[in-house]
């Protein structure tokens, strides 16, 4: 009975959307922090009536409503936003709620993630197209290329070795291979990642494994440093990574999660830059 009615209240909203489309402005639920910056970036936020929940620091006055997590949604939180459209990263789902929103007539455009300055221009042209902000597109993709091609060809004296380790008590950790995003902030922000020669995406490694590699730096999320209390709270909960140079030196380092959820953005500019500068100033 509650999908039939669910069905029924779609069916009605698409009429209701078919009908307005041509004359109402945007309304838009951005899903996933990777998507919602570029909206900001691009001067489009008046466009917004809602977000998710990984993209809640870029409303800090808690302005917008929040739709759950962008894995997670619900049809029914979203429709009662009243939106026009849909944005969110190939991580947005789940699909049946997708396949509803669309046959309530919400454009819901899912747009490619992937991790190339390509792919994040891609990105950019595709939101600018729906909010209408093209020529600010083009300022936003000549910025972001020069501070791209800026760290690209710094000189380096260092190159250390750096991982980034998912944590979660009496668990192995998940490292980053190749093809992730944190693996092109590490790349790009002048260090390397041992991690990427072996395998691709993320892998359950050992805290054996972990302290072969002997790391310079170990790379965990923001949530997770401050659930585990910091570098000392991180060393007491795994106490192997005490063998390694990165607890050595205290260069267990948290980073916002933002930052590596969607593609690479503007948040994994701003991270390869601010890591390139403790790469080098250790």
């Amino acid at each position: 009975m509650k999908k039939l009615l669910l069905l029924i209240n779609c069916t009605l909203f698409a009429f209701s959307a078919f009908a307005q489309q041509n004359t109402e402005p945007n309304r838009i639920i951005s899903v996933g922090s990777s998507i919602t910056e570029l909206v900001y970036a691009l001067g489009a936020e008046d466009q917004l009536v809602a977000i998710d929940v990984t993209s809640k620091h870029f409303d800090p006055a808690n302005a917008l409503p929040q739709v759950g997590y962008h894995r997670q949604l619900s049809a029914e939180g979203l429709m009662a936003q009243n939106p026009t459209h849909v944005i969110g990263s190939h991580e947005m789902g789940p699909d049946s709620t997708l396949q509803l929103l669309k046959s309530a007539g919400i454009q819901v455009v899912t747009v490619s993630s992937g991790d190339s300055e390509q792919d994040l221009a891609a990105r950019i042209d595709t939101i600018a197209q729906i909010t209408a902000t093209q020529a600010k597109a083009t300022q936003l993709k000549q910025q972001l290329h020069q501070q791209i091609e800026h760290l690209t060809q710094l000189t380096n004296t260092t190159h250390p070795k750096a991982i980034f380790a998912m944590l979660s008590k009496g668990r192995p950790a998940t490292i980053a291979g190749s093809n992730t995003t944190i693996d092109k902030i590490i790349q790009l922000a002048g260090a390397q990642n041992p991690a990427n020669k072996d395998f691709s995406s993320y892998k359950s490694m050992s805290f054996e494994a972990i302290v072969d590699i002997q790391p310079h730096y170990i790379l965990v999320a923001q949530r997770t440093w401050d659930a585990l209390g910091g570098q000392q709270g991180i060393i007491k909960a795994f106490p192997l990574l005490a063998a390694t140079p990165a607890a050595a030196q205290n260069n267990i380092i948290p980073i916002p999660g933002s930052a590596i959820i969607g593609g690479f953005g503007i948040e994994s500019v701003q991270l390869s830059q601010s890591l390139h500068q403790t790469f080098e100033n250790p």
